[in-house]
C-alpha cells in the first residue's frame, strides 16, 4: 500500500452527488431562516437565526468541501504517477519522490511494489530485494 496516496482520489461520483445533498440541506436552512421577515408571525429570534446558520454553514462547508477537494485532488493527481511499464522507459520514474524508495537505485516502489509483512520489497527497476524498515 502506497501512504502518499490520498483517500479522496478515488471518491465514486453517487458519493460525491450524496455527501453534496448536506450542503443544499445548509442552503435550504438559511434559506428557511433568513427569508421570512423578522416582523412578521413565524419568523424565528435572531438567536435561533444566528444559532442555525452557524449549524447551516457547518453542513455546506461539509457537504460542498469534500466534493470539491475530491474532485481536486482526483484531477490533480491523475497525470503525475507513471504506469508500472513505464517505469524502465522513462528517466523521471526512477527518482525518488515521496514514499519508499529502492536504497539501490533509488526507484520508488510503484504501484504493483509487493511489500511482505515483514517489510520485503523487490524493486521493480532493478530486481534487488530490500527492506523498507531498515533506513541506509
Amino acid at each position: 500500500m502506497n501512504p502518499t496516496k490520498s483517500p479522496l482520489r478515488r471518491l465514486p461520483i453517487f458519493m460525491m452527488v450524496f455527501v453534496s445533498l448536506f450542503g443544499f440541506m445548509g442552503v435550504a436552512v438559511l434559506i428557511f431562516l433568513w427569508a421570512p421577515s423578522s416582523d412578521g408571525f413565524g419568523a424565528p429570534p435572531l438567536f435561533f437565526r444566528v444559532f442555525g446558520s452557524f449549524i447551516a454553514l457547518a453542513f455546506m462547508a461539509m457537504g460542498f468541501g469534500l466534493p470539491i477537494s475530491a474532485l481536486m485532488a482526483r484531477s490533480g493527481t491523475a497525470g503525475d504517477s507513471p504506469d508500472s511499464g513505464d517505469l524502465a522507459t522513462t528517466a523521471t520514474s526512477h527518482s525518488a519522490g515521496p514514499g519508499y524508495s529502492c536504497p539501490h537505485c533509488g526507484a520508488g516502489l510503484g504501484k504493483d511494489g509487493d511489500v511482505s509483512p515483514k517489510g520485503d520489497a523487490k524493486c521493480v527497476y532493478c530486481n534487488k530485494w530490500w527492506n523498507i524498515h531498515e533506513r541506509v
